[in-house]
């Protein structure tokens, strides 16, 4: 399967939550970092304990999320894993594993750091979001 060129990229991070109050413009500089990645069914991805260095966002396939054996969530196309990764280097206590074929990509945080320094307003727009999202989390 041949890989995703830079507007398949773009149309796939334009419907990630997490990147939706960003222009075509700003997702394309993503989508230039972004490195198109595919596991097989029961592959971890994300190591309990493991510190990360990496979002991923889901094209295809799916991903279970879970501590302590007991499932929390399984994400699908357009979910972030290791969003935290980004801003964090503090590793979580949750193990991602793949389900089924899965295929993602792969932002890495020098990368992205490397992006945010010549673009600041990726970086204002995400934690906006961010703290959008927290607000949920906290308020009646």
């Amino acid at each position: 399967m041949a890989e995703l060129n830079i507007v398949e990229k773009v149309i796939a991070l334009e419907a990630v939550e997490l990147l939706q109050s960003l222009t075509p413009e700003q997702l394309s500089r993503i989508a230039a970092i972004a490195k198109e990645v595919q596991y097989l069914p029961d592959k971890v991805i994300l190591q309990n304990e493991q510190p990360m260095d990496a979002l991923y966002v889901i094209l295809d396939g799916a991903v279970e999320l879970s501590r302590a054996g007991q499932r929390l969530h399984v994400a699908r196309q357009n979910e972030v894993l290791g969003a935290w990764a980004l801003f964090d280097e503090e590793p979580m206590p949750v193990i991602a594993r793949t389900l089924e074929d899965t295929k993602l990509l792969r932002i890495g945080r020098d990368d992205f750091y490397d992006l945010l320094s010549d673009n600041l307003e990726i970086a204002a727009s995400i934690f906006s979001t961010l703290v959008k999202r927290f607000r949920k989390l906290i308020e009646p």
